[in-house]
Order: C-alpha cells, then structure tokens, then sequence
C-alpha cells in the first residue's frame, strides 16, 4: 500500500514512467514479506520463551544449586560456539542474533551467580562487569546498527546506575542541592559516546554501525544541553563550582580531537560546530545558575528561555547548511513549543492566559509557515 502510494505520486510528477512503475510493483510483489506471518510466528516463539519462564520461576526453590549453574554455563556455551561457527561461515545475521543472545546470557549468568552465593553488591557494579565481559566480542563480531543501539543503551543505563560511586570519584566539592550532579552527570556520556562512535567508524566493517553511533551521541549531547538549559533552576545559585564546567570543558576537547581526526573536513566541521555550541550553552547555563537571585526570577527564567531558543537556532542553522530538512523541522519546533510555554509562564490570570495561549498559538503558527517555506527552500536548492 504504502509502495503503492509513493508511485503514485511519483508519477504523477513525471519522475518516472508507467514502465518503471510496473517493473516496481512487480519487484515488490515478488519480495513482499508475510509481516503477519512474521508477526504470528514471533508471537509463538514468545508465547513458549514466557511458558518455559512460568515453569521455571513456579519451582525455582526446588531446582539444585549445582543444576541452575550447570544448565547457565551450558546455555552460554552453546551460544558462543554458534557465534563462533556463524562467525568462520561468515553469516552475518546468525552471528548478529548469537552475539546478542549471548550477551543476554551474559548478564543472567552474572545475576544467577550473586543469588547463588548471596553477593550483596550494588546492580553498578553487576553491570560494569556485564560490559566488561560482553564488549569485547561484540565489539569483534557484531557489526550492525540494531546490535550497536543496544550496545549503547546498555552502556548508558550502566552509566547512570553509577550515579553514586561516579559522584564519588569526581573532584567536586560538597554540595547541598540534591540535583548538583545531574547536568554533569547527563553531559558527559555524550562526550564519551562520541568517542567512541568516531572510533568504531573507523574499522570499515562497522562504519555504519559507528555512524549511527555518532548520530545517536550527537542527538544525546543535544538533548543534555536542552535538559540543562531548561531545568536548571535557583537550587544551584551559588551551588555550581568551576571544577564542573573544567571537566565539561575537557570531556568536550577528547571529543573535538576524535571528530578532527577521525571525519574528513567537509564531515568534521558541522560536528565540531555543534559540539562547541552545545558546551557553550551548556557551560553558560551553569554559570547564569551562580548568580541566580531570588529578586530576579522571572528575569532569570527568561534568560534561560532566551538561551534555549538561541541553542536550537544554532542547531537549525547547522542543519540548514548541511540539508537536513527534517533536523531543521524539528529545530523550528522546538523553538515553537519553548516560545509557547514561555507565553504560558509568563501570564497571569485566566484572561492572562488566554491571552497568552492565543499569542502563542499564533507565533506557533507563524513559526510553522516560515519553517515550511524554508524546508521547501532547501529542498529546492538540493535538487540537482
């Protein structure tokens, strides 16, 4: 259907003809997957997983020690030999699903093994030694995207279920707020995640997977900043010490050099721009929190409204000038959707409000048809 439709349209812009879209429909029809097929047989494969789960967890309490063990390490066996095999035959799904699995297996052993023996440790400390033991073969063996986005997910709910020792461990001086550590804590991932991306698009099997890497941190260290600039409040005034934007500052220099030799020039610069305007922002935010009074609330809110804004049409401008159409359609909207809640916020009343919602529709409006005759304007200038 959907096929269906975008040949229609094409079409009937005379970007093709009736030959091309017969040969399309045909090629389509011959390679057309059963999703509900795939769907019923997915549905079967789970509805047996959760069965045999249900078996196990009724008589959990009646199964040996010895064979809870034995039958883990058996799991884990076979399903490294599978990646192994898959790996010298050189079948890249098989191999992809088989590491992922046993990187699954990996951690359960990992829980197993501290309800055996009663290890009284913190989950952090389970999940480091979960990547620590899982990265390296999937690092060798895995190549795609789907494996790669869970590799990080993983290493980012590992990240902040550190929250405490990481905390620790930072040269930071005693804080009385409860959320001191939160914009750092949020800020640098991303820097590291770019790092690493960069990295892993070197080795020319993975430079897709190490692409969508560096997407997803580039997106991760926007929305960071974001988080920063509109969350950050008067519990921090006096609160932020400088050794805090230090470490942004040298989190923000390790990913710069990775962009600068690891991306050509032409790929490189819009990278390093966005980089540096987000620990701008992001460092400037922090500062403005030093010298937040109470007298000058509604000031400071609309300081840091202003900075939101000036953030995201900097990113707007960076995607414009590389021609991404949707990137720029999403900064114009969320500059929409900040300008509206700042009308929201700043009136008072119900007429108050009523007005300002008005006002704030309106300018969304505005917003709206200057962003499309904009996009439609890059879309132009794209076309050969």
């Amino acid at each position: 259907m959907i096929a269906e439709h975008y040949l229609k349209r094409w079409r009937g812009a005379g970007l093709i003809d009736d030959g091309a879209a017969a040969r399309i429909s045909a090629w389509e029809a011959t390679h057309r997957r059963p999703v509900w097929l795939w769907a019923l047989s997915g549905m079967g494969a789970l509805a047996i997983g959760l069965g045999v789960v249900a078996m196990v967890a009724a008589n959990w309490e009646e199964i040996p020690v010895g064979v809870k063990l034995a039958v883990d390490l058996l799991l884990t066996g076979l399903c490294a030999v599978f990646v192994f095999v898959a790996w010298q035959r050189d079948q890249a799904w098989p191999r992809e699903i088989g590491a992922l699995v046993l990187f699954g297996l990996v951690i359960g052993g990992i829980a197993l093994i501290g309800q055996v023996y009663q290890l009284q440790s913190e989950p952090w400390q389970a999940l480091v030694t979960w990547l620590v033991l899982g990265t390296p073969f999937l690092a060798l063996v895995t190549f795609t995207r789907l494996v790669g986005v869970l590799w990080l997910a993983a290493a980012v709910l590992t990240w902040f279920a550190a929250y405490e020792p990481l905390q620790l461990i930072m040269p930071l001086a005693p804080y009385s707020a409860a959320d001191h550590f939160f914009h750092l804590l949020i800020y640098l991932p991303a820097c590291l995640m770019i790092v690493v991306a960069v990295v892993r698009r070197r080795w020319p099997p993975a430079e897709d997977q190490g692409e969508l890497l560096l997407k997803l941190a580039l997106a991760g260290l926007a929305g960071a900043v974001s988080t920063t600039v509109a969350t950050i409040n008067s519990q921090l005034a006096g609160v932020v010490s400088p050794v805090e934007v230090w470490i942004g500052a040298g989190a923000t220099l390790l990913a710069a050099a990775a962009l600068w030799f690891g991306r050509g020039a032409a790929e490189r610069r819009p990278a390093i721009a966005l980089l540096g305007v987000s620990f701008v922002v992001w460092a400037a935010a922090l500062l403005l929190a030093r010298g937040w009074h109470a007298e000058g609330k509604a000031t400071f809110e609309a300081i840091f409204g202003l900075l939101f804004i000036v953030y995201w049409t900097a990113i707007g401008w960076l995607t414009a000038r590389g021609g991404h159409r949707v990137l720029f359609g999403l900064a114009f909207t969320v500059i929409g959707l900040r300008l509206l809640i700042l009308y929201f916020e700043a009136s008072g009343g119900l007429t108050a409000t009523g007005l300002g919602l008005i006002g704030g529709g309106v300018l969304c409006l505005a917003l709206t048809w200057v962003g499309w005759r904009l996009t439609r304007r890059l879309a132009h200038e794209a076309m050969p």
